[in-house]
């Protein structure tokens, strides 16, 4: 798909391989512009990557040989990324590119998702949108308009321009004519998931095939809820606070109550959409009520706002919480992914924040969509009609991004393209998965869920990095295969046709590989997988329906 339309104007290779003079060089006979080699050096298989930012800081370890370069493209006058690739030695490339996105507000390369990629075979991709920060750091873009640009679709479009024209170069020698790459593929979660909805809408031959996560693709409306949630909550004297504490215990008080409903008892909810909660039953006023987790009448009705759609003139603007989450993550204190996005991109004002919201700042976020990044063009006909695939999964505990975000996605999707779901299905597949946290992990309701599927920043916990052990290097160990691993199940789709009718998700004992403590069967959207009869912990005994 993406490789057709692309004019290759090199006709041979690298000349001296992984140094900064080679890559100058084609450079230089390729004719791209504005572009300079930071660095370009080689790494020994069982190496480490070098260059952490504030939003990596931790190196990709145990790599295969590859050669590291890095480049900085200047996008306007006042602004510049930096593209980081990875290139893995010649016998182990695939023949594929994989671009990995970015998270919250943060820039950086992401060399540790890259890592991951290039065992596989791919060659792999990442930019740090034009600046350095971590996620929740957006004062970089305070009146910085271009640099918007960049992180919101401008760095991650040019970094795969780039990375198309000088991979066929690394690999061929100066005597063979360069082969262009076979296929270009995308991953990426939270503002990763928006990075890669919003470049098969404006680039659709930019992706044969993206894997996208709990995608922050709302923008404007994702920030303005951000930002009303710790509102309702505060302040902490009002009769109607609620301290984290007891956010904690409710949330696991009404997880039972779901749980109860699902027609399996195991402490993670199924089918959060269709559990019916008396939310009269949680007051202290009830005599059913557990007087260590109920609620003061002034309390419920801040409960009923988290797990309700934020709304103004009756019109959602965004999805409420889905039940299993825990509001404390938002409510118990001013967050910066949402007032920052007011006091940088909206009205440049540091002096903004959270305690000013009011609904006419939603209405000031829709009317600018500083640098066009919400990922609103449901029209994707483009993407379809040429061969590419979409599989987009969320974790139905993540209280920063709620699923019905991705839900509304795949409606607006279905209502632009006039398309019914099986339609819809051909070329894109939502997955909701039961108790997963944001992109990682299972939710501290639900901790025995299983969640793992290869995606986007997921192999950190279960190869046990973040406690300094590197025994697992990518995929799903014991497992590597188009049913287990997301990233295959895509491939298999783009390049075989076969598309992913379920997907499995693993549960590592104590989050570290390689030892299973149970497997389930994960669905697309709208069918939910059911328990049969046998040993739970089976994906085998979970049917979709």
């Amino acid at each position: 798909m993406c490789i057709m339309g692309l004019r290759w104007r090199l006709t041979y290779g690298l000349d001296r391989g992984c140094n900064v003079a080679s890559f100058e060089s084609a450079l230089k006979a390729l004719g791209i512009p504005k572009t300079t080699v930071i660095y370009a050096r080689s790494i020994t298989a069982g190496g480490s990557s070098f260059d952490p930012s504030p939003e990596y800081p931790m190196n990709a370890t145990n790599l295969p040989g590859l050669c590291a370069a890095k480049f900085n493209v200047r996008s306007s006058d006042k602004s510049s990324y930096n593209t980081g690739i990875l290139f893995p030695d010649k016998s182990h490339w695939n023949g594929r590119l994989m671009t990995t996105g970015n998270g919250g507000f943060g820039g950086g390369i992401n060399y540790p998702d890259m890592g991951e990629y290039t065992h596989y075979g791919f060659v792999a991709v990442s930019t740090d949108t034009g600046h350095l920060s971590d996620i929740e750091d957006s004062s970089w873009a305070l009146n910085n308009p271009e640099s918007i640009i960049d992180w919101s679709y401008r760095a991650l479009h040019g970094s795969v321009e780039l990375a198309k024209q000088i991979v066929p170069a690394y690999y061929t020698d100066n005597k063979t004519a360069a082969t262009p790459v076979e296929y270009s593929y995308y991953t990426g979660c939270a503002t990763g998931g928006r990075q890669g909805l919003r470049l098969l809408q404006l680039y659709p031959h930019d992706f044969d095939g993206v894997l996208v996560g709990d995608a922050a693709w709302q923008t404007t409306h994702l920030q303005s809820w951000s930002t009303w949630v710790p509102l309702q909550n505060y302040p902490p004297e009002s009769p109607y606070y609620i301290s984290p504490s007891l956010f904690s215990s409710l949330a696991a008080e009404m997880t039972d109550i779901c749980d109860s409903q699902d027609g399996v008892t195991d402490s993670i909810i199924q089918d959060p959409a269709n559990c019916k909660i008396d939310y009269t039953a949680l007051l202290c006023s009830s005599p059913s009520a557990n007087q260590n987790t109920c609620v003061t009448k002034h309390q419920l009705a801040t409960l009923e706002k988290m797990f309700s759609p934020y709304m103004i003139n009756d019109t959602i603007v965004f999805e409420g919480l889905p039940f299993g989450n825990d509001p404390s993550i938002l409510a118990s204190g001013a967050n910066s992914i949402g007032y920052g996005y007011f006091q940088n991109f909206i009205y440049n004002d540091t002096l903004y924040n959270f305690t000013s919201y009011t609904d006419k700042d939603y209405f000031a976020a829709v009317q600018s969509d500083p640098g066009r990044a919400t990922a609103q063009d449901f029209d994707i006909s483009a993407f379809k009609e040429s061969g590419g695939k979409i599989i987009m999964y969320h974790g139905y505990a993540d209280s920063l991004i709620p699923a019905g975000s991705s839900i509304e996605y795949i409606k607006r999707t279905l209502s632009a393209m006039n398309l019914q779901e099986e339609e819809l299905l051909s070329f894109l597949r939502l997955f909701l998965i039961p108790g997963m946290n944001h992109c990682v992990s299972s939710a501290p309701t639900q901790p025995s869920t299983p969640w793992y599927i290869a995606a986007a920043s997921q192999i950190a916990g279960i190869a046990g990095r973040l406690s300094g052990v590197s025994n697992v290097t990518h995929s799903v160990p014991g497992y590597m295969d188009a049913k287990h691993d997301s990233i295959l199940a895509l491939v298999e789709w783009v390049e075989e046709g076969v598309p992913p009718n379920e997907l499995i998700a693993t549960k590592f004992m104590n989050e570290t590989a390689p030892i299973v403590e149970s497997q389930r069967t994960l669905c697309p959207w709208p069918t939910v997988a059911r328990f049969v009869q046998g040993d739970r912990s089976l994906a085998e005994n979970w049917v979709c329906n």
